[in-house]
């Protein structure tokens, strides 16, 4: 069974159906509270719903307009720390990630992390609270192996064909903690500089199993059935 570990729906009913209609698990990411409401009348029960402050966000949304999402929440996230694609203050950012991570950690929460620029910031914080993390779309040759002996999860993205440090990181990480994720087709668009539609999303997945189970030698079944058990483990 096919499955996706991130992935953003930006209100498309269509390919939420399409998830539900081939039996792909996924977990779908909320970032706001309007995103959590549209994304639970798309998917109701039948998919795994993430929240978190995003590091783009750490100053626009509060603490305490967000706190009953993350209290209803399978997972938190994703969150964590961004000095790339933002110019987001990274002393709010760091103390925002920082109070989630509490959050996560008291709660007994598993973690999605995002760590574009920050990463050795983001394992700093992460070695302060034990817990399940699983490091979404992991772009840096930096820091792979201090994160793997965290024992992190680790998606690959849509772009592991083009960007050596997310192919490098493919063929590293233990396959007990390896997991396919589109992040959504807005960013499978951007990543492989390509129009994609709803109906491509199958063949998006495949694609990127059968890059990956060439990378590890092994045959694409084989590894379908991995990253499925592997995502349904970090979720239990």
């Amino acid at each position: 069974m096919l499955s996706d570990a991130h992935c953003h729906l930006d209100g498309s009913a269509e390919l939420a159906a399409l998830q539900r209609d081939e039996h792909i698990l996924a977990i779908i990411n909320c970032q706001s509270p309007a995103e959590w409401a549209t994304n639970l009348a798309l998917v109701g029960d039948q998919q795994p719903l993430s929240f978190g402050i995003h590091p783009w966000q750490a100053t626009t949304l509060r603490w305490a307009e967000v706190t009953p999402y993350l209290a209803d929440a399978k997972i938190i996230g994703e969150i964590g720390m961004d000095s790339v694609w933002t110019d987001v203050n990274l002393l709010e950012q760091a103390r925002l990630f920082e109070a989630q991570l509490r959050y996560a950690h008291d709660h007994r929460k598993p973690v999605i992390l995002h760590t574009k620029g920050c990463e050795r910031a983001v394992l700093t914080k992460i070695q302060k609270y034990p817990n399940r993390y699983l490091v979404h779309w992991y772009a840096s040759p930096e820091y792979q192996l201090d994160y793997i002996r965290l024992d992190c999860y680790f998606t690959i993205g849509p772009d592991v064909l083009t960007d050596p440090a997310v192919t490098q990181l493919a063929k590293t990480v233990p396959l007990n903690r390896l997991l396919i994720e589109t992040d959504g087709l807005e960013a499978v668009t951007w990543a492989q500089h390509r129009p994609v539609q709803v109906a491509d999303y199958p063949s998006i997945l495949k694609q990127s199993l059968r890059v990956v189970a060439n990378l590890r030698g092994m045959a694409p079944v084989d590894l379908e059935a991995v990253v499925y058990e592997n995502l349904t483990r970090f979720l239990s």
